[in-house]
């Protein structure tokens, strides 16, 4: 039943974006949320200003992936603009789907996105990753943060959490004292994105990756691995009974409601905590960059990109909405809707760093500059799927952490063909 429901709507989606591009001087496929949401607002504001046609068409996180995908693959130049979740750039550019905009750049006089932008908030849109020429421009600034509760760490004789042995400490007595009502931490550990996106930053912190440099190997079941899934663990077993089924919802829930102490978590998620409807921990929350293992913390970024198609109809016009939209005086009104900022001079307004539903902002710029991106493969999803399903089982207990490296390794050198 949700494969025909996921069909229906991917079918429902691409008819929608047929006959938006039948009008439309310019087509963009984004993500239902915020978002997508604050994309639609500044296409409405284009416009009206502009006199351009916008349609925005708006679909699914995955079914997004599968449109662009599919209009890239048949070239059917449906959409102009794609908006991306960074970790696909490699698919879409690899694959000829996506417009070098090198040429684009040197015709407005520039060399690319101006020194505004933060440094890895350019560095993504580059293919290869800070190498490469660029392939889209960043809209939205995601980063992961450490969130927690100060009150409750420094009661556990934690004032500051520099370290993953800082959070176990304070969560392991938290945890005690709760009684089973109260977890000193919390986390998703449901298969596929969910625990790789919360294993990740524990992995680059205990100087684990996914591959080498030269992404000739796949260096997944190493000492670096065992040390990073040896903290994991530790965590979840300071973290609420079932949290192998653990998505965004559960944690952010966990999290608002008081009962659990600390998550690495997204920055969309502030504006649930700082709300008193919505939220018991209004005021009470601190952020602060992931911490350090044996290498220092490291974010993983998610940047949603915009890039042009390749086989797009309105190339040019499709650019200069892009540069429109991604000025320093649409980035401020981007981030005043609820999307956080790519760019310095925003997250640095004092209009907004004034207001508490901003006092963020300083941090998330700092895990922002220290990020990692996911993983640069073409097969980035297919990998994160198998490298999840393995993680998800260790988080259950259903095979051991050592087990869950090894079957990983064995799979992604399937997937990639290296070794």
């Amino acid at each position: 039943m949700l494969h025909k429901m996921s069909l229906a709507l991917a079918v429902a989606t691409a008819v929608l974006a047929v006959n938006a591009s039948a009008w439309a001087d310019i087509t963009i496929l984004v993500p239902s949320g915020s978002e997508g949401d604050g994309l639609r607002a500044a296409a409405a504001d284009y416009g009206k200003l502009k006199g351009t046609k916008v349609e925005i068409v708006q679909a699914p996180y995955a079914n997004v992936f599968e449109q662009g995908a599919n209009a890239g693959a048949t070239r059917s130049g449906v959409f102009d603009i794609i908006l991306m979740d960074d970790p696909w750039i490699p698919f879409f550019a690899e694959n000829g789907h996506l417009e070098d905009l090198t040429t684009y750049f040197k015709n407005a006089g520039v060399e690319g996105p101006d020194d505004d932008f933060l440094s890895k908030s350019r560095a993504i849109c580059r293919n290869p990753y800070d190498e490469g020429p660029y392939v889209c421009l960043p809209y939205v600034g995601n980063a992961q943060m450490f969130f927690y509760d100060a009150a409750k760490f420094k009661e556990a004789g934690v004032e500051s959490p520099e370290t993953w042995d800082d959070v176990l400490k304070a969560a392991k007595a938290l945890t005690e004292q709760g009684g089973g009502r109260y977890f000193g931490y919390v986390f998703r550990g449901g298969q596929g994105n969910p625990v790789v996106a919360d294993f990740m930053p524990i992995f680059w912190s205990y100087g684990g990756d996914m591959f080498d440099e030269g992404r000739t190997n796949v260096t997944i079941d190493t000492p670096e691995g065992a040390q990073a899934m040896k903290m994991f663990m530790s965590l979840r077993d300071v973290s609420p009974k079932g949290v192998e089924s653990y998505n965004a919802n559960e944690v952010g829930t966990a999290m608002a409601a008081g009962t659990a102490a600390s998550s690495i978590n997204w920055p969309n998620w502030v504006a649930t905590f700082e709300d008193p409807s919505q939220s018991r921990m209004v005021g009470k929350i601190s952020y602060s960059p992931i911490p350090d293992g044996t290498k220092p913390g490291s974010s993983e970024i998610g940047h949603w990109t915009m890039g042009i198609m390749s086989a797009a109809k309105n190339k040019q016009e499709a650019f200069d909405f892009m540069m429109w939209a991604t000025s320093p005086e649409q980035i401020k009104i981007s981030a005043e809707r609820g999307n956080p900022p790519v760019r310095a001079s925003v997250f640095t307004d004092a209009e907004l760093t004034s207001q508490e539903k901003f006092r963020h902002y300083p941090v998330l710029m700092e895990a922002i500059e220290a990020s990692t991106p996911r993983p640069r493969h073409p097969k980035w999803p297919e990998i994160e799927n198998a490298f999840g399903i393995e993680l998800s089982k260790a988080v259950a207990g259903t095979i051991t952490p050592e087990e869950a490296l090894k079957n990983s390794q064995a799979a992604v050198e399937q997937i990639t063909g290296l070794k």
